[in-house]
């Protein structure tokens, strides 16, 4: 029975338990650690930020960021966060919704990394080793732990699109896609890229339509970035401290990147030549064995990311932990579980072994590599040596019944400054500022000092 067929079957019981039991496990625990860290004032701004984005648009604003934007449109285009707030002006509690509900999303990952290492490998016992090790890539635990973003939420949906083209299903693909797509703006030429690498593929109407999505997806994405956007950024802040002036020309958009680099392409090409930009692509695609580089057709929507990585000087963005990486993750764990199939039909070829036995090996080699990824670079207690995880701190401060002390006692109408771990608890409301990074020029109600003590 073919690897297809057997997967048309209904599970074996035993697998099925297994897969739901993997993805319970893990929504409930970085469910927990996530709460956990937020309760022990260890988020980062990107909490603050967007727990206020939300809140802001649950009250009807849309001009409470953080980081000196004057409108939600500043820095991305996430229409995911519409359907958030919305549940917000509902009675839902904001931090646990978008901090359950990012682990929960990030465990249904399991699902399509099964689904296609269960067609690669023909076994579903496999298809879900498959998912463990989909679950152990550094980068998507890193992300789960890593404040809220709403591109952590599109990781299923990346992964359930190649599933999906991988199956032959170019409908349940262009779905899930276009759910992906309401998460972060650059998405877009993600999927872009995907749909111009499955037009090669295909012939007649079906390239036609291909190429139809890939230039709407490219137009969406463009409109965003040198129209809408410009509008609405910061003079100063997150473009500023992830880009250098290039030629001379400062960087305070995406617009003025593009601008910067098509002006001056040798300064751009001097600054590309570095080691830690050589060595980016396979430290991506190494924790699964470089098998994704077998799989291009897929492996190439991470390139968009990948490219905007490379042109930042932002510390460290550069590393296979960082959630920058967040959104190459499901491409990288996609495509290497696709490549597999390369790779055990090149060892087939040669007949050194018998064809269980490749299997067995390369599951083996695959599951070792993750796992060593994990306990170097994953955000869990299993990642011993992990930088990432020391950073990310769970623990509770030692002056922590005094800073909960000093929120309770904050008004819910003063406009309040505080540092980011104690900021994302006073950010639900109309004037949240962290000073002086950023400032409106406007007097503070509070202005609180008190810093977390490890």
């Amino acid at each position: 029975m073919t690897p297809l067929a057997q997967l048309a079957r209904p599970l074996p019981s035993g697998t099925r338990i297994g897969l739901f039991s993997l993805a319970l496990a893990y929504s409930a625990a970085y469910g927990a650690m996530s709460l956990q860290r937020f309760e022990t004032f260890r988020c980062g701004l990107d909490m603050s930020y967007y727990v206020r984005l939300v809140w802001g648009l649950s009250h009807g604003r849309f001009d409470l960021p953080l980081v000196g934007a004057q409108n939600v449109l500043g820095l991305h285009l996430e229409p995911i966060l519409i359907p958030l707030s919305a549940m917000t002006s509902m009675g839902v509690p904001l931090v646990p919704l978008l901090l359950i509900l990012q682990a929960i999303a990030v465990a249904l990952m399991a699902v399509p990394a099964f689904r296609i290492a269960t067609r690669s490998f023909g076994s579903e016992w496999y298809g879900l080793a498959g998912a463990a090790v989909a679950l152990l890539y550094p980068t998507v635990t890193v992300a789960t732990l890593h404040d809220f973003h709403p591109v952590t939420l599109a990781l299923p949906l990346l992964l359930g699109t190649i599933d999906a083209l991988d199956e032959g299903k170019p409908r349940r693909a262009l779905a899930l896609g276009a759910l992906a797509l309401f998460c972060r703006e650059d998405i877009a030429l993600q999927l872009a890229c995907l749909a111009l690498a499955q037009a090669f593929a295909l012939r007649g109407a079906g390239r036609m339509a291909a190429l139809g999505f890939a230039g709407g997806l490219i137009a969406y994405f463009s409109l965003y970035v040198f129209v809408v956007q410009p509008l609405f950024v910061p003079s100063s802040g997150s473009f500023n401290l992830h880009f250098t002036p290039l030629g001379g020309q400062e960087i305070h958009s995406a617009r003025d990147l593009v601008n910067a680099a098509l002006r001056h392409p040798f300064e751009l090409l001097k600054r590309l030549m570095t080691w830690d930009r050589a060595l980016y692509v396979p430290a991506l695609f190494f924790p699964l064995g470089m098998l994704g580089l077998l799989a291009p057709r897929f492996a190439v929507a991470a390139l968009p990311v990948i490219c905007l990585n490379l042109l930042s000087d932002f510390p460290r963005v550069r590393t296979v932990e960082a959630h920058y990486a967040t959104a190459i993750a499901p491409i990288v764990i996609g495509s290497s579980l696709i490549g597999v199939r390369s790779f055990l039909k090149w060892l087939d070829e040669r007949r050194t072994r018998r064809a269980s036995q490749h299997r067995k090996a390369v599951m083996l080699l695959i599951a070792c590599l993750a796992v060593a990824a994990h306990l170097f670079h994953g955000g869990s207690p299993l990642s011993v040596r992990s930088p990432k995880w020391q950073a990310l701190r769970l623990s509770e401060p030692r002056n922590g019944a005094e800073l909960r002390a000093v929120i309770s006692s904050v008004s819910a109408k003063s406009s309040v400054s505080a540092p980011p771990g104690i900021l994302a608890h006073l950010a639900q409301r109309p004037r949240a500022l962290w000073l002086p990074e950023y400032d409106d020029g406007k007097p503070v109600d509070v202005v609180m000092t008190l810093q977390t003590q490890n």
